[in-house]
């Protein structure tokens, strides 16, 4: 049993639309040649290989057989197929959940086709609880999972996530399951905002005051923070924080027997070398106290705090990557040596 390293190639997303980056070189640097990860996490709609995007999403044999061999020539697996289903594809009307289940199918069937294990999927509606409990036993069939990320502003306690345990408790399939996102364990602004709020024009003091409170579980109002001498972009950092949580890391021994694939959420690691705004020590530890045995996909998201001093400037995402990489392996020996 151990932790299993992963990466998803959303992290790379701004080297990927800027060009610096295709998706076989977002997959070397990923790769055995490059940090060393286990297996990848695709966004296939963001990174599509050829064919794709078609309708039908059937891939060619040639295709398929050229996603093997890029995997294989750079040492990584296929775990986690990142999906995104589409309500309204026509400009008069939603889709029928006829023509959803449909769509959907199609797609794990595409996802099993390349090989990945987790078919990782957000609800975000009631609906949608349905549409996937009808595409259970095909997942079961093709052997891969369909893993529901429970993502912040929702967390382990809510119906988002408890409708779904119902789901999985109630077929007792291992094809349905969980993908917890880290965010849930927020404590403060992350490195990347309290950079980008200070340029906008916001103070230190203030922004520690607004962090402190958040992780103390008394957040301050928008109100507060001008009574304090905040202005508009320290009031911001309110905004920013109303739409984070901090669950109990214990909560996830109620997910953990049903979760294969993990997202390691990380806005900025810091020089330091630690994610500060989100509690990875406490999580970690729970993974390693139950002996869980998974992937956690590095996904860096803090590249979008940069765009105000220009899009092709930001934070290496593989050098942000790679200080990920080193920093679960830090608290994941440090709760093994306790």
């Amino acid at each position: 049993m151990s932790i299993k390293s992963c990466v998803s190639l959303y992290s790379l997303q701004e080297d990927y639309l800027s060009g610096k980056r295709d998706l076989r070189s977002c997959i070397e640097a990923m790769g055995k040649n490059g940090i060393g990860v286990d297996a990848i996490e695709l966004l296939p709609d963001q990174m599509p290989l050829p064919g794709m995007r078609e309708n039908d999403r059937v891939l060619s044999m040639e295709v398929v057989d050229q996603w093997n061999e890029l995997l294989e020539k750079n040492g990584v697996i296929a775990q986690s197929y990142g999906a995104k289903v589409f309500t309204t594809n026509y400009a008069n009307r939603q889709l029928t959940m006829k023509e959803l289940i449909d769509i959907v199918q199609k797609d794990i069937k595409m996802a099993a086709q390349l090989g990945f294990r987790v078919y990782r999927t957000g609800i975000l509606r009631k609906e949608d609880i349905a549409l996937l409990t009808e595409c259970i036993p095909l997942a079961e069939d093709l052997n891969i999972q369909i893993g529901c990320e429970i993502h912040t502003p929702r967390g382990i306690h809510t119906w988002y996530t408890q409708e779904w345990l119902e789901v999985i408790q109630k077929t007792g399939s291992p094809a349905a399951g969980f993908v917890p996102d880290f965010a849930i364990f927020s404590k403060g602004l992350s490195e990347s905002a309290y950079k980008r709020i200070l340029r906008d024009g916001g103070h230190a003091e203030i922004l520690d005051k607004i962090s402190e409170a958040h992780a103390a579980g008394e957040p301050l109002s928008v109100e507060d923070v001008k009574k304090m001498g905040g202005n508009a972009a320290d009031c911001s950092a309110v905004g920013r924080l109303g739409a984070l949580i901090y669950d109990d890391p214990e909560w996830l021994r109620e997910v953990l027997p049903y979760s294969k694939h993990i997202h390691g959420k990380f806005y900025e690691i810091n020089k330091d070398g630690f994610e500060k705004s989100i509690d990875y020590e406490n999580a970690i530890r729970v993974l390693v106290e139950t002996g869980w045995d998974g992937y956690i996909s590095s996904e860096y998201e803090g590249q979008r705090d940069y765009f105000d001093i220009g899009c092709d400037i930001y934070m290496d995402p593989v050098e942000q990557v790679a200080a990920h990489q080193k920093m679960i392996r830090y608290f994941e020996n440090k709760a093994k040596n306790k």
